[in-house]
């Protein structure tokens, strides 16, 4: 099962990057091996395929099975010819339960990931009682491929959050291992610490400047979309963190603001892709399709953050 040692850290909430093929976007799997191996040199955790920002929404069922089948294997591989751990994490959530249960299936059979992300129900909005139900369901069914699952509550991007009430009953299922949380309500997250257990429940930050306040909580690291372009950066963060110097680890905190402010300038991950030079698949856009106005403020925030040569810290 998915323990708190596995999610120790930093996961890099990896892009997809996408390439032309005639008149169709295409995974670009050789520029994706290229970031891993990136991520994996600069000593992050673990990383997490087909996420939020590696536009998961724009992927057809069999692209998201593939794409984690491949980047999984492509990254223990990487990991086991250099000696080290690798955490692999694969989103496989739905609204719908029916649709969460059929990626859960085929991405644990065909990639073997060490845990699944399961948001919450966009859309459709659910009761408490139906995210209850939702994610015991699919809980049940990751317990049978020796896994476990960790609940994303995002509820900026859904409309639909879990509350702490609700996170603290599930917390008692051995199929779900943490919560990651990008609601930033820190009293909600203490609520949820002082009621669960800390050996079988994780807390991560899913809110890339809250990396430090969320681990003084109990957390214990983060699922970051920012650290795809600083990776060593965000695990330095969280070791600090987690070792308890957080006089340190806030003030690297502090220091990556501005690359926290680059990446989420403009709808995730549409500023990553413009640092990596990847493309995006539609409805997302590339910067220079923003209005001019927008693309100004982007351009110069990720420029800024990009100047950056060396954070406190860090070596």
């Amino acid at each position: 099962m998915l323990s708190n040692d596995r999610l120790r850290g930093c996961h890099v909430a990896l892009i997809t990057p996408m390439t032309p093929c005639g008149s169709m976007m295409v995974i670009d799997y050789e520029k994706l091996y290229g970031l891993i191996d990136r991520c994996l040199d600069a000593g992050v955790a673990g990383l997490l395929f087909a996420g939020t920002t590696g536009q998961s929404a724009t992927l057809s069922h069999a692209e998201q099975i593939e794409l984690c089948a491949r980047g999984i294997e492509y990254a223990r591989d990487y990991a086991a010819a250099r000696g080290r751990p690798v955490t692999c994490l694969a989103s496989a959530g739905s609204n719908a339960t029916a649709e969460a249960l059929h990626l859960t299936q085929h991405i644990a059979e065909t990639s073997h990931p060490d845990g699944l992300l399961h948001v919450t129900g966009y859309y459709n909005n659910p009761p408490q009682e139906g995210l209850l139900r939702h994610f015991e369901t699919v809980a049940d069914l990751a317990e049978r491929y020796d896994s476990a699952i960790i609940l994303y509550n995002i509820p900026g991007r859904t409309g639909s959050r879990i509350e702490a009430e609700t996170v603290i009953r599930l917390a008692r299922h051995p199929g779900i291992a943490a919560v990651k949380d990008a609601t930033g309500d820190l009293d909600s997250l203490a609520r949820i610490r002082a009621e669960t257990d800390p050996d079988a429940f994780a807390l991560l930050s899913g809110e890339d400047h809250l990396v430090s306040a969320i681990i003084r909580l109990g957390g214990i690291g983060v699922i970051s979309a920012s650290a795809n372009r600083w990776p060593a950066a965000f695990q330095r963060l969280a070791d600090l963190a987690n070792a308890g110097d957080f006089e340190a680890a806030d003030e690297l905190q502090a220091a990556l603001q501005p690359c926290v402010d680059a990446v989420f300038s403009v709808k995730n991950p549409i500023p990553l892709h413009r640092m990596f030079g990847a493309g995006l698949r539609p409805p997302l856009v590339t910067v220079d399709e923003l209005s001019d106005e927008h693309r100004a403020r982007v351009t110069r925030l990720i420029d800024t953050a990009e100047a950056i040569e060396r954070f406190p810290h860090v070596d």
